[in-house]
């Protein structure tokens, strides 16, 4: 986003509002919003406090997880006891071996019958995991600053975060193009096009399964295929990001199959060294604002970073200890991976049993909104979607009617200047003139993104700030707010979608 600058901004715009001493609806100065928007380069942060100027929106952008809420509320939040002086002492910095062995026990069944719990770290949160694989690959010589990330897009926009600000890593798009790019299927040739086409080697592969933005799961041939090519082929280390491994919709295809389970790891003896994964409580369980994330890995490198080596030339710090699994961490985590009755975990039975019942309802439900109000989305029968729909509104994007003269900066559409074909909001004061949330992708996709904000009151994720080659796609998070809530704004959606003409090729 483009940096805001009082000489770059357009008359009667934000400089007049700010001299008027306007306010966000919960009291805020509007010039330290604007100041915040400027400063804040993650797309679905930046969403959460533009919604402070639209307040009533629903924020369908950012990737969360209530359906569990009330189980967990009735099951573990109202029982657990006080904290204990112990509890609110230091804990491991990675986990307790009591704490990762229950990790383990929950994971195994989904993940690997031989996955071990010192092969667990604890990290406060995935990005903290994904960035310590990154630290610590560099430690041991196999990453350098500068060096590739190969990542499948369209991509989560946090691995730029993870990978480039302070590892110093460059992370490369893979589009799927190979078939056609609105079917949005990754193949092994998108990654040796991309792979090839680089000036140096990428060092590491990344993929996200299920798939965020799309939530499908990858087959169990295609990931064969990739891991025997990077493994074999290549130099690289692969991360697999598998964040969303439980959040499958009843009988969906192709199954789930973590990378511990493919015959091109279990078969490799390399593989031990150079496939890491990392997991997290934020998704499956909806606990984003705990933190809770975990490298897997049982390769020397991470084990070094992440326990600290007094044995080095330059002896080495955990890395986990500045990012740690808390005692709060513990305290919580500990109630809920041991709560159950007659030996049944409460932990697993919710995530095999209840969840995907959850989870499936909740699509159904949406989906059929979409397909009342005939809002289409990219989906294959049968498919899963973990938590995410993934829009195609390319048949709605339209430039505006003028450019906006580059002196007087990014900003939205004043008055009258509204792109073609969408309709002005009756009967409503005139907006103000602020800089646009996302001035890096395509005006058409950011002015739509714009109109459903003001006239559905809905908060989507546009697909370019995810890495889509192609604008007009916009993820969708269907678990972010309970069903209903989320069925009424797709509603809403289709109502302000209705007013804008057919497309007339402009």
């Amino acid at each position: 986003m483009a940096p805001l600058s009082r000489s770059h901004e357009a008359p009667g715009g934000t400089t007049e509002a700010v001299r008027k001493g306007l306010h966000t609806h919960d009291g805020q100065p509007l010039h330290e919003l604007l100041a915040q928007l400027a400063r804040t380069a993650d797309p679905e942060r930046r969403i959460a406090l533009y919604q402070r100027l639209v307040p009533d929106a629903l924020n369908l952008a950012t990737a969360e997880n209530v359906l569990l809420y009330q189980s967990l509320r009735d099951n573990i939040f109202s029982k657990v006891e006080t904290l204990s002086e112990k509890d609110v002492r230091y804990a491991p910095a990675y986990g307790s071996d009591e704490l990762r062995k229950e990790i383990a026990a929950l994971l195994r069944p989904t993940l690997s019958p031989d996955l071990k719990y010192e092969h667990i770290y604890g990290t406060s949160g995935v990005s903290a995991a994904l960035e310590c694989i990154a630290f610590a690959l560099k430690a041991a010589g196999v990453l350098t600053t500068g060096d590739r990330v190969l990542l499948p897009a369209p991509h989560w926009q946090g691995f730029i975060w993870c990978f480039e600000e302070r590892p110093g890593l460059v992370c490369v798009p893979a589009p799927m193009t190979t078939k056609p790019v609105e079917d949005f299927q990754l193949t092994l040739a998108d990654l040796q096009n991309a792979y090839r086409q680089q000036p140096e080697p990428p060092k590491l592969l990344v993929l996200t399964n299920p798939n965020n933005p799309l939530g499908v799961n990858y087959s169990k041939e295609l990931l064969e295929s990739i891991y025997t090519w990077a493994l074999k082929e290549t130099g690289m280390h692969i991360i697999s990001d598998e964040m969303y491994a439980h959040s499958q919709i009843t009988g969906a295809t192709p199954d789930f199959v973590s990378a511990l389970r493919l015959d091109a790891v279990t078969q490799n003896p390399q593989a031990r060294e150079r496939v890491h994964l990392v997991w997290g409580f934020a998704k499956d369980f909806g606990l984003s604002g705990f933190k809770a994330g975990l490298v897997i890995s049982a390769a020397e490198a991470v084990r070094k970073a992440m326990e600290g080596d007094t044995k080095l030339v330059h002896p080495i710090e955990p890395y986990s200890w500045f990012s740690p699994f808390d005692s709060l961490k513990h305290f919580y985590l500990g109630a809920l991976l041991t709560a159950g009755a007659n030996r049944e975990s409460y932990a697993r039975t919710l995530m095999q049993k209840d969840y995907p019942g959850h989870l499936t309802t909740a699509f159904r439900s949406v989906s059929q909104a979409l397909e009342k109000n005939q809002i289409p989305y990219v989906y294959r029968e049968g498919q899963n979607t973990a938590q995410f729909i993934w829009l195609d509104l390319t048949q709605y994007l339209r430039t505006p009617k003028t450019e906006i003269p580059p002196e007087l900066g990014v900003h939205y559409p004043l008055p009258g200047e509204l792109p073609n074909g969408l309709p002005a909001e009756s009967g409503k004061a005139e907006p103000l003139s602020l800089p646009l949330l996302f001035s890096e992708i395509s005006s058409a996709e950011e002015y739509l993104r714009d109109y459903l904000a003001k006239r559905a009151a809905v908060l989507l994720l546009p697909g370019q700030t995810l890495n889509c080659p192609k604008p007009g796609y916009f993820r969708l998070c269907f678990t972010a707010f309970h069903t209903e809530d989320v069925v009424d704004a797709i509603n809403r959606l289709g109502e302000a979608l209705r007013e804008i003409p057919p497309h007339s090729g402009d």
